[in-house]
């Protein structure tokens, strides 16, 4: 299998980002439009694989986060 060069990656990772910039932009104008219609139940979010966060709820057409339950991490406020 061919390596791949420096100038290569750097073509590829110019490409890459161009990418995610344009779906970022579409992804945002999705959700700056959306009416938000259907909310899912609460569910378990995950900030790392296996790693459970605060459960959620979120629209189901533009994945935008509408509520997030409270959660308490056993720290005490004081």
């Amino acid at each position: 299998m061919k390596e791949t060069t420096e100038k290569e990656k750097k073509r590829h990772k110019s490409e890459i980002e161009k990418m995610l910039a344009r779906h970022e932009h579409e992804i945002d104008e999705l959700r700056a439009n959306c009416k938000h219609k259907k909310i899912s139940n609460w569910q378990y979010s995950m900030w790392a694989p296996e790693h459970y966060g605060p459960k959620v709820k979120i629209c189901e057409n533009c994945g935008l986060v509408m509520k997030t339950e409270e959660w308490n991490l056993g720290v005490e406020n004081g």
